[in-house]
């Protein structure tokens, strides 16, 4: 169905498709969304709704050269 969905070109996703477009577990997808650090969402009528260009974003943003910089990114947002 995200397949369906991807190749008509919808923006919006809902949880599990977004997950497949992540190339993500949908329980991970989640919880990340329960703890924050997840991408951004909308919920509407109970249902969970990721727009896909919000979700090229947020990889984007996690993009890191080395371990020891995603480990600093890690403390500073833990610190924040």
């Amino acid at each position: 169905m995200a397949d369906r969905a991807i190749a008509l070109g919808s923006r919006w996703l809902r949880t599990r498709q977004a997950a497949l477009y992540l190339n993500l577990s949908y329980r991970t997808l989640e919880k990340l969304r329960s703890s924050g650090g997840g991408p951004a969402y909308r919920k509407v009528g109970g249902t969970v709704l990721y727009r896909m260009d919000e979700l090229d974003t947020w990889v984007d943003s996690r993009r890191f050269a080395s371990t020891s910089e995603e480990s600093q990114a890690g403390r500073e947002g833990r610190n924040a």
